[in-house]
């Protein structure tokens, strides 16, 4: 499994027509070291140069384009999503779009995940597809592990019980499952029969239709390193054919996105990938990375595949930890975990209350790709607990095409082996012999659907009300019981955007206790009291959907996010307009916002011997964005000192001690490190308080 970092909503769209998704092909990949760049910075790893807009219409991306001086560098309509190029670093460039009006979400272009994969255990791969090479020797395994040539105890009566599907005639036929990972060999052996003819690059936007062009686009990148793809393809639809190993689902057809080419592309184009494989015919999509976070773009790409009746899994983390890694955490996600030989949690694997089920993933043999000499390999990792998840979901879609997301999951939940609930297993360890016996009672037997969800939220104080932006809303169902590892309670987070909505695609039906928290103070700055809760109820009904979803409507009491502050000392933008403090002096709260490039200017009375401090109060002491830059002036405008960080990259306030030569007056000059380097930021989170002091 791929690590990956990454709040919001998507109304429901219909499924629009195939290739809609995104600009005409352009074949050219991206060259340009300030857009490709990646850096890390106050512990986010993005493009540097980019920026990830979700718009309302498009006036307001336009508006938002003007403001930070950017290019367009590609759009995903169906999301209303486009990608920027900015001179200034992406992080702080987003953060001047907090607020703008028609802005639904500002992000840096994350790429938070990195390769190479961190899949626990991959074992030397031999070439050619002999058992000889393998060491695998078909009489030395049980004769019941043989559905192909090769042994695969995954596939056995005691693990996943393959053969018992298929003989009942549930291959996954008609199903298409994306493979959203490295590209996949769609010229393998076993694979290529399989192949649903479409592969898609979302960097250029380019679809291969042409098996030796889309290997001659992989042999171009770095082939040495991309593998992942391959392995997992064939988890789900490596053909039983008679040679080498047979997926779960074998008369299913993959669909390769390639989003790792051998590294993350980016946030921007796995969703643009994402949208595509929906548009493009596929009912599954298989997701075997993730990582820490929450990003509103992939978020929304899940929710727009959820919305269009496309299940999607998510392999469930490689930490060992019970914790809850994206995208396998976002609601309506069928996240799973790995399993060892004697159906148990893997060592390697992450658990939760999240996880739905749990399927092989220890040693498990799986398709070499070719150019890495073909053959097999012994593999583990969640990344391949996943795809078997996506391919026993191919089983149900195979069934019954009409099966929501939230039947599929429950179908698979309640045919496992253990039909339990644990926080290390989900449901339990997959079984395809009683899933079958389940479809056979035909698709009114597939337990009932889920539900939509749709949470709205206002702020509301003696100013009146306002949109409940950037609020944290969680759903936990009734009877939750703390602490205990067996309760199966269902819990779901998401983040309202800035229009203060909240989506919760397929879902458990339910009543379901909800709580909602105020904007982060971390972002908008002020006391804990200003950012007001609410506890209440909502129900779930069995059947709501994108287009008519359950509602709930939260009116939240707390301090309204202030999109047009007043600074008590504007007019102060210049030598001449300074704003006069003595020492011992520590301002109001008072912002860099009104104009793309705001510098405020102070001005004291010191003398000579004078040891003085000044200290910025900011993002990293009172909350809000602002990263501030301060500069210290003697009265004939001669920089004497500047500061960024107290602390280089942890600690982003600014402080300078300097020692005055002589009587006169002073200035302080305090402005955002994006304008002090040169860029616009116009922020109305960018508050901060100015402390000046006399330390002898």
């Amino acid at each position: 499994m791929k690590r990956l970092g990454w709040n919001s909503w998507l109304l429901a769209l219909a499924l629009l027509a195939l290739g809609a998704c995104t600009q005409a092909p352009t074949g050219q990949r991206p060259t340009s070291p300030t857009s490709s760049a990646v850096v890390e910075r106050e512990g986010v790893r993005h493009l540097q140069h980019q920026v990830v807009v979700g718009y309302a219409d498009e006036g307001a991306l336009q508006e938002a384009i003007r403001h930070l001086g950017a290019t367009e560098v590609g759009r995903i309509p169906e999301l209303r999503a486009a990608l920027l190029s900015v001179s200034q670093d992406a992080l702080k460039a987003s953060r001047t779009l907090k607020g703008f009006p028609g802005i639904r979400y500002a992000e840096p272009h994350y790429a938070m995940v990195t390769a190479p994969k961190d899949d626990p255990v991959e074992k030397p791969k031999a070439s050619g597809g002999g058992v000889e090479a393998l060491g695998l020797r078909p009489l030395g395994n049980p004769s019941d592990q043989i559905l192909d040539e090769l042994p695969q105890y995954a596939l056995d009566p005691r693990h996943l019980d393959a053969k018992a599907a298929w003989d009942a005639g549930y291959e996954g036929q008609g199903v298409v499952v994306a493979i959203i990972d490295d590209p996949a060999d769609v010229t393998h052996p076993d694979l290529a029969a399989n192949w649903a003819g479409k592969a898609y690059d979302p960097v250029t936007n380019t679809v291969y239709t042409d098996a030796e062009a889309w290997v001659n686009f992989i042999e171009s990148l770095d082939p040495a390193n991309i593998s992942h793809g391959t392995f997992v393809a064939s988890t789900v639809s490596a053909a039983k054919d008679g040679q080498g190993i047979a997926g779960l689902a074998p008369k299913s057809k993959f669909l390769p996105v390639a989003i790792f080419q051998p590294s993350y592309v980016g946030d921007f184009y796995v969703a643009r990938g994402i949208v595509w494989a929906v548009n493009n015919g596929a009912h599954i999509l298989n997701n075997s990375w993730g990582g820490l976070g929450y990003g509103n773009l992939v978020k929304e790409a899940f929710d727009y595949a959820l919305a269009n009746g496309v299940v999607v899994v998510a392999s469930a983390g490689n930490s060992s930890k019970d914790e809850v890694r994206t995208p396998a955490g976002y609601p309506g996600i069928i996240a799973s975990v790995a399993a060892d030989g004697n159906r148990e949690k893997t060592d390697f694997s992450t658990y939760g209350r999240h996880v739905s089920s749990a399927a092989p993933g220890l040693d498990v043999l799986l398709a070499n790709p070719t150019w890495l000499g073909g053959g097999y390999g012994l593999i583990s990792g969640t990344s391949f607990s996943g795809p078997y998840t996506a391919a026993a979901a191919a089983l149900v879609k195979g069934a019954c095409p009409s099966a929501t997301p939230y039947q599929v999951r429950r179908a698979l939940e309640t045919t496992t082996w253990e039909g339990s609930f644990s926080r290390e297993k989900g449901w339990g360890h997959l079984n395809a012999r009683t899933l079958a016996n389940l479809l056979q009672g035909g698709c009114t037997a597939l337990p009932g659907k889920g539900s939509v969800v749709r949470v709205k939220v206002e702020y509301q104080n003696e100013r009146g009300r306002s949109p409940g932006l950037l609020a944290d809303v969680i759903l936990r169902g009734q009877g939750l019981r703390p602490g205990d590892p067996t309760d199966p309670t269902p819990i779901y987070w998401a983040r309202t955007d800035q229009n203060g909505e909240a989506w919760f695609y397929e879902i458990a039906p339910g009543t379901y206790e909800i709580y909602v928290a105020g904007a982060d103070l971390a972002l908008t700055g002020g006391l804990p009291e200003e950012r007001g809760t609410f506890v209440g109820t909502l129900v779930a009904n069995p059947g709501s959907s994108a287009s008519n979803p359950d509602f709930k409507w939260v009116l939240l009491n707390a301090a309204e996010v202030n999109l047009n502050p007043t600074d008590p000392y504007e007019p102060n933008d210049s030598l001449s307009q300074a704003t006069p403090i003595a020492y011992e002096t520590l301002t109001q709260l008072a912002y860099i916002y009104g104009g793309p490039q705001d510098f405020n200017w102070f001005s004291f009375q010191g003398q000579a011997g004078d040891t003085i401090k000044a200290r910025v109060y900011a993002r990293s002491s009172i909350g809000g964005t602002l990263d501030s830059y301060l500069y210290l002036y003697d009265a004939n405008r001669n920089l004497l000192a500047e500061n960024d960080d107290i602390v280089s990259g942890q600690i982003t306030d600014s402080e300078i001690t300097f020692t005055l030569s002589q009587d006169g007056t002073y200035y302080l000059v305090v402005t955002s490190y994006t304008i002090a380097t040169g860029g616009s930021d116009d922020n109305p989170f960018n508050k901060y308080r100015l402390e000046l002091r006399k330390t002898n």
